[in-house]
């Protein structure tokens, strides 16, 4: 199974990202995942046998109370469009312990930096010009990290809930 710990995009920070991928939209083309599946990767652990490490690794996060996230800014690694998320020290600590606790209990958690942010479209090829994308500063509270399954179905993505623990 292919597994990735997350915070899923909810309320006014996903109707402020589907308002931001529809002037994607507009201005060009590309994949865009749907409102559902909007969300910020915590850590992506690719294949494993059991998601039991990893639900594990998510249970050290109960009870450590909210957060708040704020989505802010677009950005982009190449033809990846992205929501930015505004630099939070407690965020950062949570996910980096997360990070640590996954790695202890044998699963292979990407190296590479942390950069946070949300996918709003991938393969992104604007009709003219880069477009010039405002996104205002939108925040939530988040109460709950996920483990998600990643999936195709019908040449699609699908993601399934395999646990989440309560912030």
């Amino acid at each position: 199974m292919r597994l990735f710990a997350a915070i899923a995009a909810e309320g006014a920070v996903r109707e402020t990202l589907v308002r931001a991928q529809a002037e994607l939209r507009r201005l060009g083309r590309g994949s865009f995942p749907r409102p559902e599946m909007l969300h910020l990767t915590l850590a992506f652990l690719g294949e494993v046998p059991s998601d039991a490490p990893a639900r594990a690794a998510l249970e050290t996060l109960r009870g450590t109370g909210p957060l708040v996230l704020t989505a802010e800014g677009v950005g982009r690694f190449g033809d990846t469009w992205w929501a930015g998320i505004r630099p939070d020290p407690e965020l950062e600590a949570r996910v980096l312990g997360l990070q640590a606790e996954l790695r202890r209990r044998g699963m292979a958690v990407e190296e590479r930096a942390w950069v946070p942010h949300i996918t709003l479209a991938r393969h992104y090829r604007p009709k003219t010009g880069l477009p010039e994308l405002c996104l205002p500063p939108v925040s939530m509270e988040v109460r709950q990290v996920v483990l998600l399954e990643s999936l195709r179905q019908e040449g699609r993505a699908v993601y399934v809930l395999r646990h989440a623990a309560e912030l």
